[in-house]
């Protein structure tokens, strides 16, 4: 139950959860192929690929950062470098997504402005503050959230948590408070909440990832836990997951949090949440979230077009799926490679000599 041996856990499962949205959504687009829906799909077990990883997400997110702010109770927690670099980690490859999808929606488009140019760049401010005002078409094109497969709508949550840890770090930090930091916590709350629906049912994903920080930090109990039975305990949470239709229900809050805190204990599903394969696709799974649904409507849309793709039968269209996996991986990998990890670094220098001038200042002073 080391630290090692948690964060491997969570690498793994992250992999699982990449490869889940892209099932999810793999199935979404067979639904609208086939009879223009573009609506959570029937199967529980495939809507749950999706729902389900989402609230994962969050949870994950919730237990890395919660964990930080306890470790760093008595020393304090550094608000500036925390932002610099969730900005350097998130943003990048989100732009990239972004200005992938800008393309493709002026390709169809015919480069022609559809919409007045007001109305156009008002859409592409939207999405640059990711979408946390508005979700709206870019150039009045309704294929717009087609083509990154809608997963934007879960970023304004990640953020919404970041900006409220300030608020949070009141009941955990034992140092004195950054009032700035607070002031900018409360301000973006109450501008979120102006502008953008909170659905509890995802706050409460990130309540749920919060539990394990606190057993590991102030229990030793869980370390008596049986493997095997955790084990079994997970497996037995998930496939209760799968007998409900939707992620959004107490039930589902319950059994999700009570699985990812045995994860995030450090309890590895007989092993399988070390395995290297999966933790490889944990490393790269934001570029994976981000870019699978790209790949996707290249294929059906540029590639197949509708018409002949609305011809595969069912064994065929997981041929498709199937043969593209890899290809969503290797552009994935691509993605993390030279966007993604280039940008971390960079925030890790940025912070370095930020830290490097404050102990100068110290030093001075």
């Amino acid at each position: 139950h080391s630290q090692n041996a948690r964060f491997e856990c969570i690498d793994g499962m992250r992999g699982f959860l990449a490869l889940g949205v892209f099932i999810h959504h793999s199935a979404i687009w067979h639904q609208y192929i086939q009879i223009g829906l573009w609506e959570a799909p029937k199967s529980n077990i495939y809507n749950q690929f999706g729902q389900t990883s989402v609230s994962f997400f969050f949870m994950i997110t919730s237990f890395l950062f919660i964990s930080k702010l306890i470790n760093s109770a008595e020393k304090g927690f550094n608000w500036r470098n925390f932002f610099i670099s969730r900005i350097f980690r998130l943003g990048p490859m989100y732009y990239f997504s972004l200005l992938v999808i800008i393309i493709s929606v002026m390709f169809i488009t015919n480069w022609q402005l559809q919409i007045g140019i007001r109305p156009f760049l008002d859409s592409i401010f939207k999405w640059s503050l990711f979408t946390i005002n508005g979700l709206t078409d870019i150039n009045g094109s309704e294929l717009t959230s087609k083509v990154g497969a809608g997963v934007v709508w879960s970023l304004p949550y990640e953020w919404l948590f970041y900006f409220s840890l300030p608020i949070i770090s009141i009941f955990i930090l034992k140092v004195k408070h950054k009032i700035g930091y607070i002031a900018l916590s409360v301000i973006f709350i109450f501008v979120f909440y102006k502008v953008h629906e909170i659905y509890p049912y995802h706050i409460y994903s990130f309540i749920g990832g919060a539990i394990a920080p606190f057993l590991i930090r102030y229990t030793q109990f869980y370390k008596k836990i049986n493997k095997n039975l955790a084990s079994l305990v997970i497996i037995a949470c998930l496939i209760i997951l799968c007998l409900h239709s939707t992620a959004f229900n107490i039930y589902n809050v319950i059994f999700s949090s009570l699985a990812f805190t045995l994860v995030a204990l450090g309890f590895s599903v007989f092993g399988l949440l070390k395995n290297s394969t999966l933790k490889f696709l944990g490393e790269i799974c934001y570029s994976t979230y981000l870019l699978h649904g790209i790949v996707l409507f290249t294929v059906f849309y540029f590639g197949f077009g509708f018409e002949y793709s609305k011809s595969l039968n069912p064994f065929q269209y997981s041929l498709v799926i199937f043969s593209i996996t890899p290809i969503v991986v290797i552009i994935s990998f691509l993605g993390f490679k030279f966007i993604e990890k280039p940008f971390m670094d960079k925030s890790k220098i940025i912070i370095q000599k930020l830290n490097l001038r404050d102990e100068k200042k110290k030093n001075n002073k």
